[in-house]
């Protein structure tokens, strides 16, 4: 059984074609799917799971697509419903492909402890585990031991098998990297598979610990709560701190915790002229990193995947950074492991406010260390964030207290000085993908934050003025007109 368990792992190579550059040859990842259509599908906001189609930027407007619009108060309601009933069938789909017999003989194998899988599709069970792209089964052995089978969400949303299967071994090797290296508490991975023909369980999936203890984000903190998590927080920091990278991109091999591959954050996925999958990285330097996404990001941009009611402001502002903001930063390597989706419910707390473990490592990269070991979102004044402000909120000042008391001078100079990498990070990657309001907002905070007073723009209009100046001539832009 463990040799047809390590041919799963294998198959990756074996079946998917996976380039770690991008091309000339570079296709879009999805096609329109209306009667006739074959350009470009736009990125995340032209996938509608009611219809289940892929909509490029003419046929995503309502003219031609006539789901409910969430933006659109009076269809809210109706969007919902539709939402929702979309949902339950796909839910209900992925379910349908689990063996349980076939995953159930394997837990059991793996303990030698009879188990029971809980494959509950009623609505009610349905909404309690599932997660923003997985599904948890619940898997209860004859002893009370408790694991979870997590599974990757299936639907018009995901991203092609290739990247999810990636995705799958990207986080197991985290998981393990953190079990073996650190003693950061994370849920122990006891099996795994990725999506293929001769994986017998159906779908690919990861089997682990079920921790105890609740998000963080379900809890209104007192100061003294607060305070009890950032320590320990401050103590993750310290430990990662201790285990540099040589290069930028994830995690990718579970036998191999030093090789580091791709990135596989779902904005930077592409594919080629023959459907194979496309991915950036892995990166010996900063810039390298950067330059490759901010390209991409243009890319997306000229084919109309990205930023479609924007396309020339946000080609601007790219270009800007590419030309201009980039040049700024000198960060040199090592790199360090950061999670890079650390809004707060991928922290478990107890009644105690003791952290019992940290989930959700799959998108997790080394990066710069000034990214890496900034204030985790969760941490952040969002109101005043996104509103421009660039002065630290006081979670973030009391975090950066607690590590220079804990004689981690360097790392609260990162948090101290985090709010450029929060800045950066969402002008390149997209903090909210295609929201070019957002985009803007990020852009001109970091210019504030970057240039001197004498330079910083006031205003938008004011920094477009002289944007458009500088790249009149630009051939991008002059195709984008």
């Amino acid at each position: 059984m463990a040799d047809v368990w390590g041919s799963i792992v294998n198959v990756t190579e074996a079946s998917y074609r996976i380039y770690y550059f991008l091309s000339s040859t570079t296709m879009p990842l999805f096609i329109c799917t209306s009667p006739g259509c074959k350009e470009s599908a736009v990125r995340r906001y032209g996938s509608c799971r009611i219809c289940k189609g892929y909509l490029c930027v003419k046929h995503v407007d309502q003219k031609f697509h006539r789901c409910p619009n969430w933006q659109k108060r009076e269809e809210v309601s109706a969007y919902k419903a539709q939402q929702a009933l979309a949902e339950i069938a796909e839910i209900t789909a992925l379910l349908s492909r689990v063996n349980v017999g076939a995953l159930c003989a394997r837990a059991a194998t793996l303990r030698n402890v009879a188990c029971n899988v809980n494959l509950d599709h009623s609505l009610k069970n349905r909404l309690s585990v599932i997660g923003g792209f997985n599904y948890h089964v619940p898997l209860t052995f004859a002893d009370g031991v408790a694991w979870i089978c997590r599974i990757r969400q299936n639907n018009i949303t995901s991203t092609p098998t290739a990247h999810t299967n990636s995705l799958i071994l990207s986080e197991v090797a985290t998981y393990r990297f953190l079990a073996s290296k650190t003693k950061i508490p994370v849920p122990a991975v006891h099996d795994f598979a990725i999506d293929s023909p001769v994986n017998t369980v159906g779908v690919g999936y990861i089997l682990m610990d079920q921790l105890p203890g609740t998000p963080l984000t379900e809890h209104i903190l007192t100061e003294e709560q607060k305070r009890r998590v950032m320590e320990q927080m401050s103590d993750v920091y310290a430990q990662l701190s201790q285990h540099p990278f040589s290069k930028i991109g994830c995690l990718l091999n579970p036998e191999d915790l030093t090789a580091v591959g791709p990135v596989l954050e779902e904005s930077t996925v592409d594919a080629d002229a023959d459907g194979n999958l496309l991915l950036l990285g892995p990166f010996e330097s900063a810039r390298e990193y950067r330059v490759a996404l901010i390209q991409h990001q243009l890319d997306l941009i000229l084919r109309r995947e990205s930023y479609i009611k924007n396309r020339i402001d946000a080609h601007l502002i790219h270009r800007w950074l590419l030309d201009d903001v980039l040049e700024r930063f000198s960060e040199p390597g090592p790199f360090y492991l950061k999670h890079m989706d650390d809004k707060g419910d991928h922290i478990l707390v107890n009644a105690a406010f003791d952290i019992v473990g940290i989930i959700d490592w799959e998108w997790a990269q080394t990066t710069t260390p000034a990214e890496a070991f900034g204030a985790p979102v969760y941490l952040l004044d969002h109101p005043r964030f996104y509103s421009g402000d660039n002065n630290l909120g006081d979670d973030e000042v009391a975090f950066a207290r607690l590590l220079a008391a804990r004689g981690e001078a360097e790392l609260a100079g990162f948090v101290n000085g985090g709010r450029v990498q929060h800045r950066l990070a969402h002008c390149i990657t997209g903090g909210e993908p295609g929201n070019f309001e957002v985009l803007q907002t990020d852009f001109i905070s970091l210019l504030r934050i970057i240039l001197p007073p004498t330079e910083a723009p006031i205003t938008w209009d004011q920094w477009r003025a002289g944007a458009w100046e500088r790249y009149a001539q630009d051939p991008q832009l002059q195709r984008l007109l």
